[in-house]
């Protein structure tokens, strides 16, 4: 790593509490928006955010300028997701927006060169996530409807993330490569369809969300597609590594959550039915798991290089995580995710949908926060493994 950024590993403990809280949100009665904001804005955001604050630095080679302004985002974030948990909105939304801004600024400072997809794809992100602060604080405001703000913020911000982060990373991981010119092609359709759909978010027409999901449908069909090549075309029979085996599980929830999205926009009679089913998908289940192996592969690379790099008794960067623990985990995230989904589409039941995932949170934080953080006291006590 060139540059290490010891604030990411508050921002991802900041987006799981926020994970957590977002859950109970869900199960209490009249706490509709503030679950909306925690879990997207709060629980999707403080970790993408974090994130970016490693993987820029690095994708420029080059460590990051102005660093104390990183501490402030973090800072003027936490007080913004108080305020949200308080249910104060309009003074949440305003503190999220300066956040956002300076956060947008001070990444964008930093890229000195645009060519290659990934950047791009980042930097849509960071575009994405700029409006949907704009357009969350002007749906508070009576201004705008918030689904253009919450849809601004997953389809623009976290896809556009999600594709640009494992395009990178997949090939590198695999030790294969992807054609380029096609993923170039991926990030032009991308900004085609996403505007589409958010027109429609916009104007809040149904038949113009529904045909524009079609074409974000593809958009993902096509992204699957190039993963695929690769996997069908490579050099090398070995087993995945741990983190891609995430991704890719990650990745069949994808196209079936867009499809709900597609059902309830071509049937708005199914909104109520299908909701909480489309954001246990996409939310909870494509998004949180793809989280989920970012960082299990970003956070242990952090903390050895932060804090174990000069150690003499130092355990290598694997031994940080429970790999071993991954395909369990795999299988019990599925089945619970699978009892919250269920219980999610019957009204009376819905409180308790949060229950089952939570034992998936927990499970994750088990085989990484925790087996990093005895690792640590390990080598703190002078136990820990010769590197």
């Amino acid at each position: 790593m060139i540059y290490v950024s010891k604030i990411t590993p508050s921002f991802f403990l900041l987006g799981m509490v926020n994970l957590i809280f977002s859950l109970l949100f869900m199960a209490l009665p009249g706490f509709t928006t503030t679950f909306f904001i925690t879990a997207v804005f709060g629980f999707i955001g403080s970790v993408i955010m974090g994130a970016m604050y490693q993987i820029v630095p690095n994708s420029q080679n080059r460590k990051l300028s102005l660093e104390p302004l990183s501490y402030l985002v973090f800072v003027i974030l936490i007080v913004s997701l108080s305020l949200f948990f308080v249910r104060e909105f309009l003074l949440g939304s305003l503190n999220y927006f300066l956040s956002v801004a300076l956060f947008a600024f001070h990444i964008i400072l930093n890229v000195k060169n645009w060519m290659p997809p990934t950047v791009k794809f980042l930097g849509l992100s960071v575009v994405s996530l700029f409006l949907s602060s704009v357009f969350l604080l002007l749906s508070l405001l009576g201004h705008l409807p918030i689904q253009l703000a919450v849809h601004t913020f997953t389809l623009g911000t976290m896809l556009s993330a999600v594709y640009g982060v494992e395009i990178a990373w997949v090939p590198m991981l695999m030790m294969e490569a992807i054609n380029v010119k096609k993923l170039s092609r991926l990030f032009y359709l991308k900004l085609i369809s996403t505007p589409l759909i958010l027109a429609g978010f916009y104007l809040m027409n149904y038949r113009l969300i529904a045909a524009a999901s079609i074409l974000e449908l593809g958009v993902a069909a096509y992204f699957l597609h190039l993963f695929y090549e690769m996997f069908y075309k490579r050099r090398m029979s070995t087993p995945p590594p741990a983190a891609v085996k995430v991704f890719i599980s990650a990745l069949i929830l994808l196209p079936v959550g867009l499809v709900v999205g597609f059902l309830m926009a071509s049937s708005p009679q199914l909104v109520p039915k299908l909701l909480y089913v489309h954001i246990f998908l996409l939310v909870y289940g494509f998004t949180a798991l793809t989280i989920f192996g970012g960082i299990f592969h970003l956070l242990p690379r952090i903390v050895w290089n932060w804090k174990l790099k000069d150690v003499q008794k130092a355990p290598p960067i694997n031994q940080l995580v429970d790999e071993k623990g991954i395909s369990p985990f795999l299988f019990y995230f599925f089945l619970l995710l699978t009892a919250s989904l269920m219980l999610s589409t019957v009204e009376e039941l819905r409180f308790l949908s949060p229950l089952p995932y939570l034992g998936a949170v927990f499970l994750f934080a088990k085989i990484t926060f925790w087996s990093i953080y005895k690792k640590l006291m390990e080598v703190r006590d002078g136990t820990g493994e010769q590197a």
